[in-house]
């Protein structure tokens, strides 16, 4: 993605305009291509990172899981549970907006240039989900050097098997601590399964309205930023 903090030609005259493009680069990491029904928890991460020269201010998280990569047909919360790791409490919270496998994650006050965030997030495909593709969402919004508005999303495809298929160990649930070690790659699609893929997705529209109220009140929990070593450098 291009970076660019430059508002757009048509200005909201009651808001700040809309970026041109995004400052921020979004990817799924750790996810399986494939999940059987029934497996039980799959930890992943959404790692948000700005590879722009200005700091990225104000942002807010939002993700979903959905059966389709535009969040469009979002899986209902008893066939697809989707958790985020609350970073102050160490306990896993439910997104779970209107019975529905999408929420509001929390926020950053601002990404420096060249920094990171990665927001701990799992999923539990039941036993009473469809079998067939699968896509979980991520999205950022924020306001940029300009007081534009900024939006970065992805989707990543992951097929749901039957139960007994070639899906990942089943993690445990319960609370779990802050990872203590960053993952050894964040590059764009560094996961297993031959199903696996990255791409934009158009779910903004989708993630604002599931967690309009929660931006209103500046809840959700504060991720820390962290400066991206070279090693973890994206494609």
């Amino acid at each position: 993605m291009t970076p660019s903090g430059t508002p757009s030609e048509s200005e909201d005259p009651e808001g700040p305009a809309e970026c041109e493009k995004s400052a921020l680069d979004i990817s799924i990491n750790g996810l399986p291509g494939k999940i059987a029904r029934g497996s039980g928890w799959h930890k992943f991460k959404m790692n948000v990172y700005n590879s722009s020269k200005t700091t990225v201010r104000d942002l807010d998280y939002f993700a979903g899981a959905s059966s389709d990569k535009d969040g469009d047909d979002l899986f209902k919360s008893k066939q697809v549970s989707l958790q985020a790791l609350d970073p102050e409490t160490k306990t896993w919270e439910d997104l779970s907006e209107d019975g529905r496998a999408v929420g509001y994650v929390g926020k950053s006050d601002e990404i420096q240039a060249g920094y990171e965030v990665d927001i701990p997030l799992r999923i539990n495909v039941k036993s009473t989900a469809p079998v067939g593709a699968g896509f979980t969402l991520g999205a950022g919004l924020y306001v940029g050097d300009k007081d534009c508005v900024g939006v970065s999303d992805v989707a990543y495809k992951f097929q749901i098997v039957k139960s007994g298929g070639s899906g990942s160990t089943p993690q445990t649930g319960g609370t779990a601590p802050v990872p203590a070690e960053s993952p050894s790659s964040n590059t764009t699609g560094n996961v297993s399964g031959t199903l696996a893929e990255t791409g934009s997705s158009s779910a903004v529209p989708m993630f604002a309205l599931a967690g309009g109220a929660a931006v209103v009140l500046g809840a959700g929990a504060m991720f820390v930023v962290r400066r991206r070593r070279n090693g973890d450098a994206a494609a």
